[in-house]
């Protein structure tokens, strides 16, 4: 049950959770400020979706793409509820993780 619990959280911060885009923007250093569903995704805005899909794949982006992860507080409260959950079904599914 919490390992089913834990990735349900963890996909809806990836995918559903209310957050600031962040996609890069000429003219901006804290990127577009449009609201966006989840960590992965961007806002309406076709290319932001692709811009912040890259700032994945590309290793010199990724730095960007972290620094994104605690930019406000709505970010930076998805980011720990995103990570709780991995650790809270990591614990559950190796019984030894847990000391």
């Amino acid at each position: 049950m919490i390992i089913t619990l834990s990735a349900v959280v963890l996909l809806w911060s990836f995918f559903q959770a209310p957050v600031t885009c962040g996609a890069p923007v000429r003219g901006r250093a804290d990127g577009c400020r449009n609201n966006a569903t989840g960590i992965l995704m961007g806002c309406h805005i076709h290319q932001h979706r692709w811009q912040k899909l890259k700032m994945l794949i590309f290793r010199r982006r990724v730095r960007e793409f972290c620094s994104g992860l605690f930019s406000d507080g709505k970010a930076t409260l998805v980011t720990l509820a995103a990570a709780g959950s991995f650790i809270s079904g990591l614990v559950a599914l190796i019984p030894g993780v847990a000391v």
